[in-house]
């Protein structure tokens, strides 16, 4: 019995960082900005890697649009959409000046992630709340390309 106590505690010490390494997710698309926060929590975490200007519009029903713009063009970021629901994120939209050849889509149970080259130039990104009524069907015909 204490043989295998012994062995159960060497697979889990050895599987450990196995485990750990594989659950690790992919860099954030848009920096220190996750679906689901409030819109004080995106100006106050917002890293776009340079100065810019908000601009806040009230959409309809109980939607809210938060846009930040770069006044550097050269900025990592050069601008970014966040696009409210009943106070919570539910949709990134940004341009950033690094380049992509062609589009990424990847998904998970609850968003999907669209890098593509955007038209002016740079990457365009789009994060989107598979569960939000507003963006639903947006977010699924995406999944749907990628499949």
């Amino acid at each position: 019995m204490r043989l295998g106590r012994i062995v159960l505690c060497l697979v889990v010490v050895l599987a450990l960082p196995f485990g750990v390494s594989c659950s690790r997710e992919e860099p954030e698309a848009v920096p220190n900005v996750r679906l689901g926060m409030a819109p004080r929590d995106v100006r106050e975490r917002f890293q776009p890697g340079g100065e810019g200007s908000w601009q806040t519009a009230l959409g309809t029903g109980d939607d809210t649009v938060v846009e930040w713009t770069a006044r550097d063009p050269r900025a990592p970021v050069a601008q970014a959409r966040f696009e409210f629901h009943l106070g919570m994120l539910v949709a990134i939209r940004a341009r950033m000046n690094g380049t992509t050849s062609r589009e990424d889509i990847s998904t998970t149970p609850k968003t999907v992630t669209i890098k593509a080259p955007a038209p002016e130039g740079g990457t365009s990104v789009t994060i989107l709340a598979r569960d939000c009524p507003t963006h639903k069907d947006e977010a699924e015909s995406f999944a749907a390309r990628k499949r």
